[in-house]
């Protein structure tokens, strides 16, 4: 650790590290210095002047700006002398002077800087009486936030926040003197995806947020410290109830996970939480219409369905497919009901069995920072996951790292590959399909090199051993001390995922780093889906379900061991291999085959918060709560547990999904009891009596002797998940804290150390006209969320498009705007084309979650390689 600089403020003598500005050393040793446009996480201006200090010295005093100034030894600064408090009086004095007296309509009233340093510092009255300078006010400058230009002190903060983090100078400085004012370029709107992380930055009104406005009063808010639940990084966040509505979502500072950021979705998608629309009472169906019913009778139609799916055709007959958006909890009591109820291991989620994921995730996300060259495959940051985006962005701009791309696409952050501001990296495109090919290239070409260096040659690799790109990468890779791996489930799905994954472990370990291979999921709860045992083929803890010690110790636990034998998949079962399902959280029903199984089913349960289209199949539908009404834990892509809380009160008869199933199980215990003790049958209800009478064969561990599902509350079923999962053992649910816990990466099922040969099919030959089918995740879909959202955020979801090469959209005759219809094997859309850049040459582009769900009718989420043609 280097040596502390000694210094005196305010006759307090304080220690702190080299390089420290005189601001945060105050502010370390609770002295107080008004700022405006400092801020921790941005670079140092002195902009608003308010921070001015007197610093003292043998020739006299000086005064200068805190937040610019770094600390030296020996120094010596006052805060509080007559000349500094008159500098501050002034300073706001002048801030004033054109800054609208709005506060009673203002959002940010009642917690303003500006307020609250005008009520410690300013000097009560004003000697200016010209009339104030008129401005823009009201004034969109984008869908989400609108700026008040007579508000702005002209910090800058918005500015640096966009250019330093975002690396989108979005905002600037227009026209001089009392004129100046901040705006946007012309034409130009902030689109950044984490641009509401300004409005939280500003120290005055003069940015909101246009979903939440007016919608509120500081002081009237209910605070809770909650998690994101939109993607796998679990940004912290508060939520900002008023009335029993969740009136705002704001960022929550974690360092080692969101910093203090949000991206723009976590922030403004929350509407859906009080929305009308919500599922506030069972529904079954009956003479093939929905209608309204109690719990009782709701959780008897499932007892009742599930066990005559059983009789019928066994236990392989059920199922079970669940979102990996919910909690450990929901996801644990779902596994356990399936596998010791039920006596079936089918149960998963959307890239659940079918994709190939590391056990442990990511090391740290704060990793990424520490990295010096990073490898981006089957993986789109910029859309799926921003905050680890601006990670990456300071990674590359800050700290020098180098990018390499492996992707169909050309995704934003390819634009970094040849940006003479950051280390030379590379883009390697590829065909759906070759990823293997491309990366077991890479892999040679290190080795060569590493060969080459183990000799002593002093001569150039072979150039001809792979193609430039390759060999480029090759050279930026051989060099790394500490590389960073991130694929996404896009290259990850089925035996062509496999064998992707296989030549990125191989590259791992050819860097000597196997630790730098991370897999990021699609959903928040991703990573704890799978170490709750939410798979086909795996127990709690990563354990696979033919490990008789793990199914003898679980047994142990629950009453009853877990079937031997692997269930059926999420694609299995949406392909009409059960007779019965059960859905919670998931909308499958999007994809146009997947609604036709399960029109074809014998019997369909959804449990959600809306009446999606897979809810409009079912022939019972049980109201959940959503993350915003419910205590409960959530574990993000570097296996951090965090706890999300209770901020609203959850909706009419709604529950939360681990509740309804311990309910359930409930019901169907009794139902059992009353079949081993038929003497009771008269004395139970009669939907009870009629099913104990049906004469079901008893199952194992679900009898009267069963350990009972006794949760009163979501830390009963974490305290149980603590002795099924031994990685989660020590991470006790009041140790949690705020910012959670990390279970340890060694204790994770282990990977291969050594290079595994890497076999994968050759791609089929195009039809005459043919292009490969690209897809990916858009930060703005049109996801079952997204329908119950506000305006400004459905404004931004695109309509359904393909997008081509220039080349292939020149040489087809096409027309920007045109409508063409696109086709596969597997069915057949009409969508508007555009030229784009990003996409290669042979191949068409088309977002996952777009209105109808176009790539996904033709095939997008199939584990091989889908053509497509489009015509006019």
């Amino acid at each position: 650790m280097p040596d502390l600089v000694n210094l005196t403020i305010d006759d307090l003598q304080i220690a702190v590290p080299p390089g420290t500005l005189v601001v945060d050393a105050a502010r370390a040793a609770g002295i107080d210095i008004p700022i405006f446009c400092s801020h921790p996480k941005l670079d140092p201006l002195g902009a608003c002047r308010m921070c001015l200090v007197e610093f003292m010295g043998p020739r006299g005093s000086r005064l200068d700006t805190s937040c610019t100034v770094r600390v030296s030894e020996g120094m010596v600064v006052r805060t509080d002398t007559e000349q500094v408090k008159a500098v501050r009086e002034a300073n706001l004095a002048f801030i004033l002077l054109n800054h609208p007296l709005d506060c009673p309509i203002c959002d940010k009233g009642g917690e303003c800087p500006l307020q609250d340093q005008t009520m410690e510092y300013g000097p009560g009255f004003s000697k200016f009486i010209e009339p104030k300078r008129r401005k823009k006010k009201h004034y969109p400058i984008s869908d989400l936030i609108m700026l008040d230009q007579e508000r702005c002190i002209l910090c800058w903060r918005c500015i640096r926040y966009l250019e330093e983090w975002e690396d989108k100078p979005q905002i600037g400085l227009f026209e001089r003197g009392g004129e100046t004012l901040v705006d946007v370029f012309p034409g130009q709107p902030v689109d950044a995806k984490t641009s509401g992380s300004i409005i939280d930055i500003c120290p005055v009104g003069a940015l909101t947020n246009r979903v939440a406005r007016f919608r509120y009063r500081p002081w009237e808010l209910m605070r809770v410290p909650s998690i994101c639940t939109l993607c796998p990084v679990g940004c912290n966040t508060r939520l900002d109830e008023r009335v029993h509505e969740l009136r705002r979502i704001v960022a929550r500072e974690n360092p080692a996970v969101n910093d203090e950021w949000i991206c723009d979705k976590g922030r403004f998608l929350h509407q859906y939480v009080d929305h009308p629309a919500r599922l506030t009472q069972p529904m079954v169906r009956e003479d093939g219409v929905l209608r309204a019913a109690t719990w009782d009778e709701a959780l008897h139609r499932v007892v009742e369905g599930l066990e005559a799916a059983i009789e019928a055709g066994g236990h392989q007959a059920v199922g079970g497919v669940a979102s990996a958006r919910v909690s450990n909890e929901s996801a644990y009591l779902f596994q356990k009901f399936f596998r010791v109820l039920l006596g079936t291991n089918n149960v998963d989620y959307p890239d659940g069995s079918a994709v190939s994921a590391t056990p442990g995730g990511l090391s740290a996300i704060t990793a990424i920072g520490k990295s010096d060259v990073i490898i981006l495959a089957g993986y789109d940051p910029s859309e799926a996951t921003p905050i680890i985006d601006i990670r990456i962005k300071r990674a590359l701009l800050r700290a020098g790292a180098a990018l390499i791309v492996i992707n169909a696409r050309g995704i934003e952050l390819t634009r970094y590959v040849d940006d003479k501001r950051v280390n030379k990296g590379a883009y390697l495109p590829v065909t759906p399909g070759d990823e293997a090919k491309v990366i077991d290239a890479l892999t040679t070409a290190i080795r060569q090199g590493q060969e080459q260096a183990a000799k002593g040659a002093k001569k150039a690799a072979d150039k001809s051993a792979a193609p430039r790109l390759v060999q480029i990468a090759a050279a930026v890779l051989g060099a790394a001390k500490s590389p960073l791996i991130l694929y996404g489930p896009d290259i990850a799905r089925g035996a062509r995922g496999r064998a992707n994954v296989t030549a990125l472990s191989n590259l791992a370990t050819t860097l000597n780093h196997p630790e730098a291979l991370a897999y990021i999921g699609a959903e928040a709860n991703s990573q704890g889906a799978r170490d709750m045992g939410m798979l086909s083929n795996a127990l709690p803890g990563q354990q696979s379900v033919a490990e008789a010690a793990v199914r003898e110790r679980l047994g142990k636990l629950w009453g009853a061991p877990p079937p031997a034998e692997p269930g059926v998949s999420y694609d299995e079962m949406l392909a009409g291999r059960v007779k019965a399902l059960y859905v919670m959280g998931a909308n499958p029903a999007v994809e146009p085959a997947a609604a036709e199984t399960l029109r074809g089913l014998d019997f369909l349960v959804v449990q959600d918060l809306f009446l999606t289209e897979t809810a409009q199949l079912a022939d019972v539908v049980l109201p959940a709560s959503s993350f915003a009404e419910e205590d409960a834990t959530y574990t993000n892509l570097e296996r951090r547990v965090q706890r999300g809380r209770m901020g609203v009160t959850v909706v009419g008869d709604a529950k939360a999904d681990w509740a309804i199933l311990t309910d359930l199980a409930g019901h169907w215990l009794a139902v059992e009891a009353a079949h081993h003790a038929p003497e009771v049958v008269a004395e139970v209800p009669d939907w009870k009596a009629k099913s104990a009478k049906r004469g079901r064969k008893a199952r194992a561990g679900s009898g009267p002797e069963h350990r009972p599902w006794n949760y009163g509350n979501a830390r009963h079923v974490y305290e149980e998940i603590g002795k099924a999962v031994p990685f989660y053992t020590e991470l006790r649910w009041d140790d949690l804290g705020e910012l959670g816990m990390q279970w340890s990466a060694p204790l994770a099922p282990r990977q291969p150390r050594k290079a595994e040969p890497v076999e994968v099919a050759p791609l089929p030959a195009l039809p005459d006209g043919g292009l490969w089918l690209v897809s990916g995740p858009l930060l703005w879909d049109s996801g079952v969320l997204m329908e119950y959202a506000a305006e400004e955020i459905c404004n931004l979801i695109p309509p359904p498009f393909v997008a081509l090469a220039p080349a292939d959209f020149a040489s087809a005759g096409l027309t920007e705007g045109d409508t063409v219809t696109v086709g596969s094997e597997y069915g057949s859309v009409s969508l508007v084309v555009r030229a784009d850049d990003s996409v290669q040459p042979g191949t068409a582009w088309i977002p996952a979650g777009l209105v109808g769900a176009p790539a996904e009718t033709l095939g997008a989420r199939r584990a091989e390689p889908v053509a497509v043609t489009v015509a006019r």
